[in-house]
């Protein structure tokens, strides 16, 4: 995944390059960027004097209507300071994400994608409970990717400022917000780029150690956190899958990134848990007065295993009853819904098609 470079490079292309720019002003002012989930990034913005000022719209697509609608807006020729976007400010501005609305946050992105937002909610609550500071590197990360590919607002203007780039559509969920300029826009969109690829390597690597801790002592001390890690990178893969199927327009490039993400990755990650899950009950017939001891009676982990079994028979159930097959058991309702996620395939208008994919396979495989 080392040339995965979708979430921002259709802008590199929007008219930004050095051409175009004829210069900065030295005056600085603060601003406040935000993604609309209660939170704010302090930035210091100059103006930028440009030979083509066609440069400074901003589209999106929202896909919470019958029908995905596109909007647009021209947006304000500013552009981030000299100091850029701060890597310790926009840390810290994921950080509040996590410790102030984080379930918020899952709601309102996903709307409701079946299974996905209930396993998140469990890691968060898992996290709450531990405290693993991985555990909230992998939270941040799927912070920090979704937010990379979100609509950017900004807060600070003055009512006259503030037209340029406001959204005036009703149907629109940002009406009467206004859009950042298209400039900080990129440079936010390329600060949380290289934070969340720098949090997907620090995730990874520690994974890896857990890996191998589990074939050098107790196999299952860590297996709670491995499962949590592995979940919520599945879950990030499968909106990366997404946003190349919806962005890339070379299809031949669309398949192979595909192909090998879930040949090697996924494979790999899917294929340990599974080998050290042996010793386990599936989720789906998981029960804390039995099988606490497997896990060292940890009630947060016990928790969580519970939560787990109840996301799986819930929505076992729900497309059990969608499919109208009500007299099988709940075995079935596993490996209906959530196995049929395997055979997924791309839907342009539908934000969820992808979505479970590669989570079934970590809780089918082990079950």
């Amino acid at each position: 995944m080392k040339d995965w470079k979708a979430d921002y490079e259709r802008h590199v292309s929007l008219g930004f390059s050095v051409g175009n720019i004829k210069g900065f002003s030295s005056m600085e002012r603060p601003l406040y960027i935000t993604h609309g989930y209660g939170y704010y990034l302090p930035i210091s913005a100059r103006e930028v004097y440009v030979r083509d000022d066609k440069c400074f719209g901003v589209d999106w697509i929202e896909s919470m209507h019958e029908a995905p609608k596109e909007f647009e807006v021209n947006t304000a020729k500013l552009s981030a300071g000299l100091e850029g976007v701060s890597h310790t400010l926009l840390s810290e501005y994921l950080d509040r994400h996590i410790d102030g609305g984080f379930e918020r946050f899952v709601d309102e992105y996903f709307e409701g994608t079946y299974f996905l937002t209930e396993i998140l909610k469990t890691a968060y609550r898992y996290y709450l409970r531990e405290k693993l500071p991985v555990i909230r590197k992998a939270l941040k990360l799927v912070l920090a990717y979704n937010l990379t590919l979100h609509v950017t607002m900004v807060e600070g203007l003055s009512e006259e400022e503030a037209r340029v780039g406001k959204v005036d559509e009703p149907e629109s969920k940002f009406c009467g917000k206004t859009v950042a300029p298209v400039m900080i826009n990129f440079q936010v969109k390329c600060a949380l780029a290289d934070m969340w690829r720098e949090l997907q390597k620090d995730v990874l690597e520690e994974l890896s150690a857990l890996y191998s801790s589990v074939y050098s002592g107790d196999k299952l001390k860590n297996w709670p956190t491995i499962f949590m890690l592995a979940a919520i990178l599945l879950a990030v893969w499968e909106l990366m899958q997404f946003d190349c199927h919806y962005r890339v327009p070379d299809q031949a490039v669309v398949q192979k990134f595909c192909n090998d993400m879930e040949s090697t990755p996924v494979g790999v990650i899917v294929g340990l848990f599974s080998a050290i899950s042996q010793k386990l009950p599936s989720f789906s017939e998981w029960d804390t007065r039995k099988h606490h001891h497997l896990l060292n009676s940890n009630p947060a982990v016990c928790d969580a295993m519970t939560e787990v079994r109840a996301h799986v028979a819930k929505y076992g159930e729900f497309w059990k009853l969608y499919l109208a097959l009500v007299l099988f058991i709940l075995t079935y309702y596993t490996e209906g819904y959530l196995k049929s996620r395997n055979e997924a395939k791309f839907d342009r208008s539908d934000f969820d098609s992808l979505s479970n994919k590669f989570l079934s396979k970590l809780v089918i495989r082990a079950n």
